[in-house]
């Protein structure tokens, strides 16, 4: 029997996609700022809000290809 303060695999895998969720909102609004200052012809801006993008995708890109060796299984190639 599962304890009560273990979470259970079905939670886990709810709360990390949540979490993913969550962050490609972050990744979207950030992209979103980014094509407003361009169309605004704002490169500096542009620049300016894409601060961190690159991180919060690698960031974002790791934790689903966590929650898929984890639904799928380890045997799909999800690095390429």
């Amino acid at each position: 029997m599962e304890k009560p303060n273990q979470m259970s695999e079905e939670r886990l895998i709810a709360t990390v996609r949540m979490d993913c969720h969550r962050q490609a909102k972050i990744a979207q609004e950030k992209l979103n700022d980014v094509v407003e200052c361009l169309g605004d012809e704002n490169h500096l801006g542009a620049l300016g809000s894409f601060s961190g993008l690159d991180e919060d995708v690698v960031a974002l890109k790791v934790f689903l290809t966590r929650i898929a060796r984890i639904t799928v299984g380890e045997t799909t190639e999800l690095d390429s």
